[in-house]
């Protein structure tokens, strides 16, 4: 079994006002880079899907990144994950948004191992508020995939119904990691 990660960007970050995946990022580099370097450094394979043919330039020189380039129309990231997420068990994913600019190595080190206890349960991200559900690592296969074609087959894209169908369980991590930056003020509160 072997786990690769997967970076959601495909979204139109309307409330951003601007990519979100090419924003500057604090410690250097632009928010996509910096996340797919995090998960090269953690010996992770990539796959990015994305409908900005500008993010598939961008990882151009990147060793062991695939972009799957998602076509219009864009519908949530479930829909996203359904085109890279594996039918067979095996093949589990690290799932990750681009717009979490404080994940750090140790912090995805500490979901990995969680997971590795219970590798059959999706182990999902919570800041000790809530779940954090677009970061966790999902297992392949049924119920995981099952569960996903009939839901999205019933026009239901909401990720948080799919997470709360299949098998999980939650993983507590630091909350400061898990910032989700989702809008001007958001980017000013990280940048300051």
């Amino acid at each position: 079994m072997t786990l690769r990660a997967c970076v959601l960007c495909g979204g139109q970050s309307r409330r951003m006002g601007a990519d979100k995946a090419l924003l500057h990022h604090p410690d250097g580099g632009v928010w996509l880079t910096v996340v797919v370097d995090l998960l090269c450094s953690l010996s992770l394979s990539v796959v990015v899907v994305s409908g900005h043919p500008s993010h598939s330039e961008l990882l151009t020189n990147h060793v062991d990144v695939v972009v799957v380039d998602e076509p219009p129309p864009w519908q949530g990231p479930l829909r996203a994950l359904s085109h890279v997420f594996a039918e067979e068990p095996g093949h589990p994913l690290l799932v990750l948004p681009v717009d979490m600019p404080r994940l750090t190595q140790s912090v995805l080190q500490q979901l990995i191992d969680q997971w590795c206890l219970l590798p059959h349960l999706a182990a999902i991200a919570h800041d000790g508020d809530r779940h954090q559900s677009l970061l966790g690592i999902f297992p392949s296969g049924p119920p995981f995939q099952d569960q996903l074609i009939q839901q999205l087959a019933q026009g239901n894209r909401r990720w948080q119904t799919w997470v709360s169908s299949v098998p999980h369980r939650s993983v507590r991590l630091p909350a400061e990691a898990l910032f989700n930056a989702n809008c001007p003020e958001d980017l000013a509160s990280l940048n300051s």
